[in-house]
């Protein structure tokens, strides 16, 4: 399966490389270094199961390059790896539909299980994402945002707030696809544990289960009634 790898230096890509080669036994990567040799890339490969973008690398033009990707090929994955702390554009870029974001002060084992992750057909939230810092800084709302929206923004980042260390830690891993038992070997708790931890999840947060919690983090305007509020 071919795997597109772009990004403009190339001690990234030859960091990046080895892990891909681990996702499967046929894994043929394709380095570009530029958003234009990605682009070309993308449309001779036979077989391109995963795309992977550095958000900064030339020609990309930030998430612009990143719609045009994912409207050429809708049907493969598409990872941003970047070294932006910007949480406007990391919501934004998860707005748009990608699989995942990967941090390149990302450690090896996070990484690979990122794009594992991707690879079974979920999606990778880093966890600044999913604490304090991630949720948008409501006193400044995305431009042409409603009252109403930024208002449940800051009501959404009000719930965020109200939840422990451990609950964020076990939030951040139920967005990775973690099933209870599974979070319960990572942490090295009982499952009954991580089940009370998830049932006060839901309950600070206002939802009834996993799917509307990470919607709730990765979309800020999203009320738990299942209504998206206008930008």
């Amino acid at each position: 399966m071919d795997i597109i790898l772009a990004d403009d230096h190339k001690l990234v890509r030859d960091g990046l490389t080895p892990f891909l080669e681990e996702l499967d036994d046929n894994v043929n990567v394709i380095e570009a270094a530029a958003f234009e040799h990605a682009m070309q890339a993308s449309k001779e490969a036979q077989d391109l199961k995963l795309i992977i973008l550095d958000l900064g690398m030339p020609g990309m033009n930030g998430l612009a390059g990143v719609r045009q990707m994912m409207e050429t090929h809708p049907s493969v994955p598409v990872v941003i790896l970047s070294g932006t702390h910007d949480q406007t554009a990391i919501l934004k870029a998860f707005n748009l539909g990608i699989a995942g974001f990967i941090p390149k002060s990302a450690g090896s084992e996070v990484m690979m299980s990122a794009l594992q992750l991707v690879m079974a057909g979920e999606r990778y939230i880093p966890s600044q994402i999913l604490v304090g810092a991630a949720v948008q800084d409501t006193n400044r709302p995305y431009a042409g945002a409603t009252q109403a929206a930024a208002s449940t923004r800051a009501i959404n980042a009000a719930r965020f707030d109200k939840l422990s260390k451990r609950e964020q830690h076990v939030l951040e891993l139920l967005a990775g696809g973690m099933t209870n038992k599974e979070i319960a070997r990572t942490i090295d708790l009982q499952e009954a544990t991580i089940k009370i931890h998830v049932k006060n999840i839901y309950r600070k947060m206002g939802v009834n289960n996993r799917v509307q919690a990470v919607r709730m983090v990765i979309e800020p305007d999203w009320s738990a009634t299942g209504a998206r509020l206008p930008h």
